[in-house]
């Protein structure tokens, strides 16, 4: 009985091993190399921003790169603008034997997640200035009173003269 049960026991942990091997591995963050179709890239634009692109499995990890990327570049305060999230179909063709005939075909396969857009960093001054900014202070203006003066005496109306035809 002793004997059975240890066999087991080494039985169950074979298994657990074996779908211990099987587990994906969690994503790694890291640049996109010519070794590596996963991971983040950016670029800097002329105008201060940067342009950020992550490729991923799934959209959770896209986003949690993105935003992690993000935050190495700009600290904590930053806006984002996502203008591309897409997985591209990618057509695989080949060539397939079997004992009888062979033949072409296509297939269609789903790609990785692209997740790009540009990231702006912000300073703290930016953030503490209000979005519209006042209009300037105009001064005070007293008017001094000055005395009436009567009106001028206007000349008579010269007397309107019939015109004849």
């Amino acid at each position: 009985m002793r004997l059975d049960s240890a066999a087991r026991a080494a039985g169950a942990a074979l298994v657990g091993l074996a779908l211990a091997a099987c587990a994906t591995p969690p994503p790694v963050y890291r640049p996109i190399g010519p070794k590596t179709a996963l991971g983040y890239r950016d670029t800097p634009n002329a105008d201060g921003s940067h342009t950020v692109l992550v490729v991923a499995l799934t959209a959770a990890t896209a986003h949690e790169f993105w935003d992690r990327r993000a935050h190495e570049l700009c600290g904590e305060t930053f806006h984002k603008n996502i203008f591309r999230a897409e997985v591209p179909v990618v057509t695989v063709h080949g060539y397939a034997s079997n004992g009888y005939s062979g033949g072409s075909y296509a297939v269609d396969q789903y790609g990785l997640l692209h997740l790009e857009g540009y990231l702006r960093c912000e300073t703290a001054a930016a953030t503490a200035e209000p979005a519209v900014s006042a209009p300037p202070e105009i001064p005070a203006v007293t008017i001094a009173e000055t005395p009436a003066q009567p009106p001028a005496e206007s000349a008579p109306l010269a007397a309107a003269t019939p015109v004849t035809p």
